[in-house]
């Protein structure tokens, strides 16, 4: 089974809005903006992770838990 694209969902959500009555169309932009949400919050864990993965590092040589004591 494929993982479904965030990207997609989101441009189909917004072809759906586009088409549907007008109470349809506000979950559908909804729908559109959290898939949104979440591929930004993809894209900053992303940025963040060789950050944090370094800062770990760090802090593990400072209180000696590295390999090298």
């Amino acid at each position: 089974m494929n993982t479904p694209n965030p990207l997609h969902l989101a441009n189909t959500a917004q072809i759906m809005a586009k088409h549907a009555p007008r109470d349809d169309a506000v979950v559908f932009n909804k729908v559109a903006m959290v898939c949104m949400g979440v591929m930004a919050l993809s894209s900053v864990a992303q940025m963040l992770q060789p950050l944090l993965r370094e800062l770990n590092h760090r802090e593990s040589k400072r209180r000696g838990h590295g390999r090298h004591r």
